[in-house]
């Protein structure tokens, strides 16, 4: 995955979140795009994504609406694939052994 891909994803991922805070609190409709966000985030970030699952659980559709989780997850996975570490290219600092 590129860095550009990577944040295109992240992107994605932010704007799922910010359509659960708003229109997913509606009864119902939140629940069902709960599902289909699980498979878009499954397609975007493998068996990582199935996490937002839980939100399927909630189905008041108002608690879930607190926790980024699409944001988490493609954070997660940046952080596990290098994507906020050192450019490649730039030396490290000297280490003391």
């Amino acid at each position: 995955m590129t860095r550009r891909g990577y944040f295109l994803r992240l992107a994605f991922s932010v704007l799922i979140d910010v359509l659960d805070f708003t229109l997913g609190r509606i009864p119902i409709f939140g629940t069902v795009t709960d599902g289909v966000g699980t498979l878009v985030l499954f397609l975007l970030w493998g068996k990582a994504g199935l996490a937002y699952a839980w939100e399927v659980v909630d189905v008041t559709d108002q608690l879930d609406g607190f926790i980024p989780t699409a944001t988490l997850i493609a954070l997660w996975v940046g952080w596990k694939h290098g994507m906020f570490g050192r450019r490649s290219g730039v030396p490290s600092a000297p280490t003391q052994e």
